[in-house]
């Protein structure tokens, strides 16, 4: 699994894991409450408040960007296909905010504390049959692919621009596809290897 964390002793590497998991959760709902563009767009500063907050470097803030950026722009296409302009941009400003906001928890957050407090809070649901570890299991891989889909676009658009390929929108989406399937199919089988099936 891909661990983004990157230590620096900051409050917010400190503060509770269910603390962050609880906050990322709720301003995540939070956000489709923002009326209106203008806001939503200013509550992009969060996240970033949070990278300065952590004590990240500023490369780790770019090049969290960068990765992210041709999903954005992905994502920023297809809103403004099918939403008129201003909806567009509400709905980028929400899904930035969200990304950004789970790229930190993933910067200040160890794997082993999110497996061990989703464990916590999904033991109550043992008794009906739950796997509390599966459950954890599932939320961290969740948040680990983000970032590892993230890369793979920023991989497959490197390969086009060393080969000469011209950088159309929709020319990384397949092979983009192709690395996800992959990776999900060797992610199955580590964890059938280990008795996690």
């Amino acid at each position: 699994m891909l661990s983004l964390y990157y230590p620096t002793g900051s409050l917010l590497h400190r503060a509770p894991t269910w603390l962050k998991l609880a906050i990322l959760a709720l301003g995540s709902i939070a956000l489709f409450w923002v009326p209106d563009t203008f806001w939503s767009a200013l509550i992009v500063a969060i996240p970033l408040l949070g990278y300065l907050l952590a004590r990240l470097p500023l490369r780790i803030l770019g090049t969290d960007l960068f990765r992210m950026s041709w999903l954005l722009i992905f994502l920023l296409i297809t809103q403004l296909i099918f939403n008129e302009p201003a909806v567009a941009t509400t709905v980028m400003a929400r899904l930035t905010t969200i990304i950004l906001a789970a790229q930190l928890f993933t910067r200040t957050t160890k794997i082993q504390h999110l497996i061990t407090t989703v464990e916590g809070l999904a033991r109550p649901l043992k008794p009906l049959g739950v796997n509390p570890y599966k459950v954890a299991l599932a939320v961290a891989l969740m948040l680990s692919a983000l970032g590892q889909i993230v890369g793979f676009i920023r991989q497959v658009r490197d390969a086009q621009r060393a080969r000469g390929v011209k950088l159309a929108p929709w020319s990384w989406v397949v092979p983009v596809l192709v690395l996800s399937l992959k990776h999900a199919d060797d992610v199955a089988d580590a964890l059938v290897v280990r008795g996690l099936d």
